[in-house]
């Protein structure tokens, strides 16, 4: 799932603590420049709204994935 970030957050290890706090196993990529965060957890896409929030970080979830370099929506036709 993937999030646009409403707000300057883009200290990677914070947002990833955050959402390690849910699922220990997750994946977080962050492409600060454009301030979407990728993220691969069981938790749920309102759970990690909520843990962002809380750590200070707006965040609303993208309702058509973006193509973030690293992240599994690269499908490697970039260009």
């Amino acid at each position: 799932m993937q999030f646009e970030l409403s707000t300057a957050h883009h200290d990677t290890t914070l947002l990833a603590a955050a959402v390690h706090a849910l699922d220990p196993h997750a994946s977080v990529v962050l492409d600060a420049g454009r301030g979407r965060l990728e993220v691969l957890a069981s938790a749920s896409s309102a759970q990690v709204v909520d843990a962002l929030l809380a750590i200070g970080c707006l965040a609303r979830p993208l309702e058509k994935e973006v193509h973030i370099s690293g992240g599994s929506t690269c499908c490697g036709h970039c260009g």
